[in-house]
């Protein structure tokens, strides 16, 4: 008895020092144990950790709402990360393992610089190497456990990919934005009004300078979480009518108010807005060259007629641009003759009017300007190009959005099977 005793004082104790090895555990000396999961310990050192990396990748305001609502949200998250990691250890027992090499890598691509490491710059912010490690391999374990248990969803996308390439290419000139989003769904430990304090706090942290696709990345219950929330370029009018009413107001870079809607709470940042679509004429590039007749600023107004009556006369033959150039240089207006590459959108009203009625070699009517009576044709004219999204695009977008559909539901099965005790 007196044998079994020591032991079990022995092992707590090589625990205890294997901990106090970690950076920062030291401090640690009234470690508890504050849940278990199917009888799995987290302690307060686990979820202190957790906190203090959601802190520093969301910058959320250190408000005393805010403190709480991230410990509650971290302590949710580790039992959640223990279900993931529990029930995919039930089909591979190795998986862990094999999870750490790619693991340590993501921590090298999300914090490391020119100047430091992942390891160093996760130290200079107090963050447990061993902690964040764990939190990326649950996420890429989690990944892969769903994808095998349902591959026969996941292996249904490239269907849907060839669906998606035909209809995006159809509504090509219908307008779209380019938005990201950020799903909260209420927790166990986040009713639904602390979630819509929480995501009020997100957006006046976002519109203060926090980043909206680092905060979605940790806590958006979307599978476009893992792109940082980025929905990507959508048809305005495929969105559900409360969505339209709150996104096309918005200005590019603009943020939402939290909006609810079947039971979460959303935010919205709108990136970009096509009001004519991938096809917008607007973005055409022209390039022209003018012919400017100089006439006096004090010319009458019959003047400036007879002026514009001879211009035309002079281009009525001419067809290319280089006899364009030409007539110009005769006139002598020292005015420069060739306008290239512009942007048909970047172009004054009455200007953009008159280049999309013209054909390429083809000189325009006699225009008034400060200068002279000019006359102008169109030497190219670049049309935009449809810019489609990729197969690889249009897949991680339908991934992202079965991942967290299957995520979110599957996880919900884990919760009401499990033995979940929090304690004080």
């Amino acid at each position: 008895m007196k044998q079994t005793s020591l032991i079990r004082i022995i092992t707590a104790s090589v625990l205890l020092f294997g901990m106090m090895t970690w950076g920062g555990f030291s401090a640690y000396a009234n470690l508890k144990i504050v849940a278990k999961v199917n009888g799995k310990p987290i302690t307060n050192y686990d979820v202190d950790q957790r906190a203090r990396f959601l802190k520093a990748v969301t910058n959320l305001p250190e408000t005393e709402n805010i403190e709480k609502q991230i410990r509650k949200d971290a302590l949710q998250m580790l039992v959640d990360d223990t279900l993931k990691m529990q029930v995919a250890l039930t089909t591979n027992a190795s998986v862990r393992q094999q999870a750490d090499g790619p693991a340590a890598n993501l921590i090298e691509q999300s914090f490391s610089s020119d100047d430091e490491t992942g390891s160093a710059a996760l130290r200079r912010m107090n963050l447990n190497y061993d902690s964040v490690k764990t939190k990326f391999a649950t996420d890429l374990i989690w990944s892969g456990y769903l994808q095998d248990k349902f591959a026969d969803k996941f292996a249904d996308i490239d269907n849907k990919i060839d669906a998606e390439l035909e209809r995006i290419s159809a509504d090509a000139s219908q307008p779209q934005v380019n938005i990201s989003e950020i799903v909260l769904a209420p927790e166990p430990n986040r009713p639904l009004a602390a979630t819509m304090t929480l995501a009020s706090e997100m957006v006046s942290a976002v519109k203060k300078g926090a980043d909206f696709n680092a905060i979605a990345q940790q806590y958006s219950a979307a599978g476009t979480a893992q792109q940082g929330g980025r929905l990507g370029w959508v048809l305005i009018e495929r969105l559900p009518e409360k969505l339209q009413a709150i996104i096309a107001p918005l200005e590019v870079n603009g943020v939402s108010d939290p909006v609810q809607l079947d039971g979460a709470v959303y935010i919205f940042k709108k990136t970009g807005d096509r009001k004519n679509g991938a096809n917008d004429i607007s973005q055409s590039r022209i390039w022209l060259v003018r012919a400017i007749l100089p006439v006096n600023a004090d010319a009458t107004k019959s003047d400036r007629l007879e002026a514009a009556a001879r211009l035309e006369r002079d281009v009525s033959n001419i067809q290319a641009c280089d006899d364009m150039i030409a007539l110009h240089e005769k006139y002598g207006s020292g005015t420069a003759p060739l306008l290239e590459d512009l942007r048909l959108g970047e172009l004054a009203p009455q200007m953009q009017n008159l280049v999309k009625e013209l054909n390429v070699g083809e000189p325009s009517e006699a225009l008034s300007f400060s200068e002279g009576i000019a006359s102008f044709m169109v030497c190219k004219r670049l049309k935009p190009e449809l810019n489609l999204p990729t197969r690889d695009e249009i897949y991680r977008v339908q991934f992202n959005r079965l991942f967290g559909s299957l995520s979110e539901r599957y996880l919900l099965r884990l919760r009401r099977k499990a033995s979940i005790e929090l304690i004080d």
